[in-house]
């Protein structure tokens, strides 16, 4: 034990030496995704893939300027701002989803507003890859470009056809030219020369998703990483699709780097021996002070000290990301939030309910520019489910059952419910975990209806009808009664107390039975004890609704049915009786 305190105290040290105020800028992105061509077929998964790309570039610890839509003016400035970003960076990224074409053997990434109807427009319309190039490695020992702009260009089809017998002459041939060898840089194109990239099935194209699954794994050098990447394109489009890579790079690079952290599957003889190594990988981890770095702590190490510390700074490093990129957003071209951050905050605030502070952001930031990957909507799936809003399986699918669990937590969260996921929406869901307790313990309110399921409905009671109420406590398993109305029993001045034998318990599992009894009609009396049973949701938010339907209490004829329904609503703590 006295071997671990003085890990611990060296571990603190770590932390707060020097190291923490590590420089972030040194490592500077460029991203640009173009969907909405003002000319041509918009495309659908560009926006998606940008915004997937700067996310994990964030967390990686890039300077990121993510720019959407780019217009031909727009490209530009955003180019002279990373040029002068990489004064001084060691390393640069350029990243680019949207339509590209060939002319006369250089590679062109046309702009939104491109409109080509002669060759001339060619130069005017887009900007030249090898010149975007050629200027970052002007500035920077080592360059970086990943370029998925292969798809089928409506723009170079018409100016093939117009000019018929001077096209192959002019180099306008299907997909990018054969890339030129550089100085110390790695270019890496969705697919082949003269080859057409494929869309694929899902939010983000295959390579998209195989860069944005392995540029986060520890250790793994960019050459390794690009032929996992291949492999993975290969098998997302049956062997249709081969990145190429040109590479003339002199050192090794990795996006993400700790030497101390070694194979997944450890054995130590000790707990001094695992902590020793957790002090090393942390040293690593503070010197790069990148989240995807303290994630890998947490992850390796769960049971350190070392673990508890990268917790600490995860939570300040993620919350002055957000504090960075509200200070500097733009709505046109800034990435306001990581959404990764924002999901790894829901996992986190439902285990710890640890506070965070977060900016409203604009409300034109809607679901299809979070890039949220299968991952992320099984997140949401759940976190929505844990609140008693049935998301149905967490499978990542978000259909029409998940789509109204979310329209209704949006509606009980008071923010606009369009049941697609905004950052707004992200954020509440976060709130909501930090400020319920992780137990029923409190004031709960309990309304009894009868009901009629059927929509053709003889005697007008479809809609639900009061029967009965009560004020509740909740403790130790238990729900006690407080206060009761019968207002079922006041037509015929019965002031009788339905829960004279009330019994309400949650037992293992969230498991919730009550019994009470039903008194379904005004005119005359008429009782049946019930028993209704469900489960409760983990958490349940102060002043959401749950709803459990019982036992038919009558039938008449097909259509005409009785059905006790209860709605129990958590109050907050201060709620009188």
């Amino acid at each position: 034990m006295q071997k671990i305190s003085l890990l611990f105290i060296l571990v603190l040290a770590l932390v707060f030496s020097p190291l923490t105020a590590a420089a972030k800028g040194d490592r500077v992105a460029l991203v640009i995704g173009n969907s909405s061509y003002h000319h041509a077929t918009q495309l659908e998964n560009p926006i998606n893939d940008a915004n997937l790309i700067a996310s994990k570039l964030t967390d990686l610890g890039f300077s990121v300027h993510l720019i959407r839509d780019a217009t031909f003016e727009s490209f530009t400035e955003g180019l002279r701002k990373f040029e002068a970003e990489l004064q001084s960076a060691s390393t640069g990224m350029f990243y680019y989803a949207g339509h590209g074409m060939q002319f006369l053997e250089e590679n062109y990434l046309l702009a939104t507003d491109a409109e080509i109807i002669d060759q001339q427009d060619v130069v005017t319309s887009g900007k030249n890859l090898n010149a975007i190039i050629r200027m970052m490695e002007a500035h920077v020992p080592l360059s970086l470009v990943f370029i998925d702009a292969c798809r089928n260009n409506p723009f170079a089809d018409t100016l093939r056809k117009k000019l018929a017998g001077r096209a192959r002459a002019l180099g306008l041939s299907r997909g990018l030219a054969a890339p030129q060898r550089t100085a110390n840089s790695l270019v890496a194109f969705a697919t082949k020369p003269n080859e057409v990239a494929l869309d694929g099935d899902s939010r983000n194209s295959p390579f998209t998703i195989s860069l944005a699954k392995h540029i986060v794994t520890p250790n793994l050098e960019v050459s390794t990483m690009l032929k996992r990447v291949t492999r993975d394109v290969l098998d997302l489009t049956g062997n249709r699709q081969r990145p190429e890579v040109v590479a003339s790079m002199t050192s090794e690079f990795y996006f993400f780097h700790n030497s101390a952290l070694v194979a997944p599957v450890i054995t130590y003889d000790n707990d001094v021996e695992q902590e020793a190594a957790a002090a090393l990988a942390l040293k690593g981890a503070v010197e790069k002070n990148t989240i995807v770095g303290y994630r890998a702590i947490i992850e390796h190490f769960p049971t350190t000290v070392a673990s508890d510390v990268a917790d600490k700074l995860l939570k300040d490093l993620q919350q002055q990301t957000i504090s960075d990129q509200s200070a500097s957003s733009d709505q046109r071209s800034e990435l306001s939030l990581s959404t990764q951050t924002l999901l790894d905050r829901i996992d986190e605030a439902s285990r710890t309910g640890a506070p965070l502070e977060v900016t409203n952001t604009s409300p034109e930031l809607i679901e299809q520019s979070l890039g949220l990957d299968i991952g992320g909507y099984t997140k949401i799936q759940t976190a929505l489910t844990m609140l008693g809003h049935d998301a149905g399986t967490p499978d990542g699918v978000f259909g029409n059952k998940s789509r109204s669990a979310l329209r209704e937590f949006q509606i009980a969260a008071k923010v606009e419910d369009s049941g697609y996921v905004d950052q707004e929406s992200l954020i509440q869901l976060i709130k909501v975990f930090e400020e319920t307790p992780k137990v029923y313990d409190g004031v709960w309110d309990l309304e009894v209806h009868r009901f009629n399921p059927h929509p053709e409905d003889p005697y007008q009671v479809n809609s639900r009808t009061l029967l009965s109420s009560a004020r509740l406590r909740f403790r130790e398993g238990q729900f006690y009664l407080l206060d009761w109305k019968n207002y079922a029993g006041a037509s015929r001045n019965d002031d009788r107390n339905p829960f004279a034998n009330f019994r309400g318990f949650v037992s293992t599992g969230n498991k919730l039975t009550v019994r009470l009894e039903a008194d379904y009609l005004y005119g005359k009396k008429k009782v049946r004890t019930v028993e209704i049973k469900g489960s409760l949701p983990e958490f349940v938010a102060y002043g959401s609704r749950l709803n459990f339907t019982g036992p038919r209490l009558e039938r008449n004829g097909p259509n005409d049915e009785m059905w006790v329904r209860l709605e129990l609503k958590r109050l907050p703590a201060e709620t009188p009786r």
